[in-house]
């Protein structure tokens, strides 16, 4: 039975780890970081620089955690220790592993041919990348690799760079070798303080509000001009960088599990904002707030919602959680779960940017939505092409079988808004109509001076 690799720092015995593992030949002492640096300039003391090369390689297995979930923690350490002695045993290659880890990483310094460096790597990752036997099953590691020449006197930000190339090399294509370029990975050091920043906007919101906070878009009824509803949208504004874009906003609070927190702010500043506004509001008023598909994966959600809902004193029939339709292609339990516990709730539930994936109607049927936002693309073109105008009918026809509230999205001229009407779709939304702002200017008219479509669009 194979020996899981020691983790380095670890107070276990590293010279019969090596034993076990076969890598005692190899002088894999692991160092501790203060002597990796010593470590690689040794190595690249002893070679002839102008026909030689030190490559770092930073390896990781991506699909650790999966391995681990269904063959067990023992599992993972037996295809660590594998995919690290695959590594060290090349037949032509002289390989020194510098640092490994159980949980399916490591760190390596290969001597290679100057002209030949990228092809020796690949043909050393291909004998690395291959099944892995356990007793009673066979696995397929994917490992991710960043690779770069250790040319660069400065160690030190060479291993950063190879750190960060793997890290990259994670999130755009797991199971590939990712080379740096001559230069550090920009994109990984600004997502790395991008998210330390989000967490400290987030935890000190109720001390520095002005950094995130939500801007409001109305919805109208396409007949009345009656604002019904807005979606409520997040709004960050670093003390540095300026606004930063949502999606990376979004982007980063799901790579780093800040979406929770971060989705629960975002509703009880919207709950908060309805709040505030009760009596001032259309009797059938609801606010729409964005749910990212991770925080309906989290059993204590429809708990959080109820609480929110509570603390603010705002009904369940006042808020509409919107879904993007390709967050439900997956048909995942867990998120059905959540979704008819809300609906079970009193809250509504509506599928964004529709048109946008693939949902058949017969899979929308299943659903528990009440709302349907009909994507943009599908409307852009209405007033300009008898093509385009004939497709958003039979789509909206189509929807109207649901027997939900229909939205038309991204409606940004008066001419769109007509044709929309005409073909019966009620309700829409889109820069036309009003764009995104603070909540001092949307607040919207009592119901009895309730602003038309127009006088909105002008405001």
């Amino acid at each position: 039975m194979t020996a899981p690799l020691p983790v380095p720092g670890d107070s276990g015995d590293v010279s019969s780890a090596k034993v076990t593992l076969g890598l005692a030949e190899h002088d894999a002492d692991l160092p501790t970081t203060t002597s990796l640096i010593t470590a690689i300039a040794e190595m690249r003391g002893e070679l002839s620089l102008d026909r030689q090369a030190l490559v770092l390689l930073a390896a990781t297995v991506s699909n650790a955690a999966e391995i681990a979930d269904v063959h067990g923690a023992h599992a993972l350490e037996v295809v660590s220790a594998q995919v690290a002695r695959r590594t060290l045993q090349h037949d032509t290659l002289r390989v020194q592993l510098l640092r490994a880890s159980p949980l399916g990483g490591f760190l390596a310094a290969v001597v290679v041919d100057r002209d030949l460096a990228r092809a020796q790597v690949d043909e050393l990752l291909s004998d690395v990348r291959r099944l892995v036997g356990l007793t009673d099953d066979q696995v397929w590691p994917v490992v991710t690799v960043g690779a770069c020449e250790c040319d660069d006197d400065d160690i030190g930000a060479v291993i950063r760079d190879v750190r960060s190339s793997v890290v990259a090399a994670g999130r755009e294509s797991p199971g590939a070798t990712r080379w740096r370029a001559g230069v550090s990975a920009p994109g990984v050091v600004d997502d790395l303080g991008r998210a330390r920043d989000l967490a400290l906007a987030i935890e000190s919101h109720a001390a520095h509000p002005d950094q995130l906070h939500l801007h409001y878009q109305p919805l109208h009824d396409l007949r009345s001009g009656r604002v019904v509803g807005a979606e409520a949208l997040l709004r960050w504004d670093h003390p540095e960088r300026g606004s930063i874009s949502p999606m990376l906003t979004v982007e980063a609070a799901e790579r780093t599990g800040l979406i929770v927190p971060l989705g629960r702010l975002v509703l009880s500043l919207a709950l908060g904002q309805v709040a505030e506004w009760r009596g001032r509001l259309d009797p059938d008023f609801r606010i729409h707030v964005n749910v990212s598909p991770l925080e309906l994966r989290e059993p204590s959600y429809v708990d959080a919602v109820e609480a929110a809902l509570i603390r603010a004193g705002v009904a369940p029939s006042q808020l509409v959680l919107e879904v993007i339709e390709t967050a439900l292609l997956a048909d995942e339990p867990s998120v059905y779960t959540t979704l008819f516990a809300l609906r079970d709730l009193g809250v509504g539930l509506s599928i964004d940017d529709f048109g946008t994936g693939y949902s058949s109607i017969a899979h929308l049927h299943r659903l528990p939505i009440d709302t349907v936002k009909v994507d943009r693309s599908l409307i852009s073109g209405v007033a300009d092409e008898s093509s385009d105008f004939m497709l958003t009918r039979a789509v909206l026809g189509l929807v109207a079988t649901l027997g939900v509230m229909v939205v038309a999205e991204g409606i940004e001229t008066a001419l769109e808004a007509a044709h929309l009407r005409s073909m019966g779709c009620h309700f829409g939304q889109g820069y036309h109509l009003g764009r995104p702002v603070p909540p001092a200017q949307f607040l919207p008219a009592p119901p009895s001076r309730a602003r038309s479509v127009s006088s909105t669009a002008t405001a």
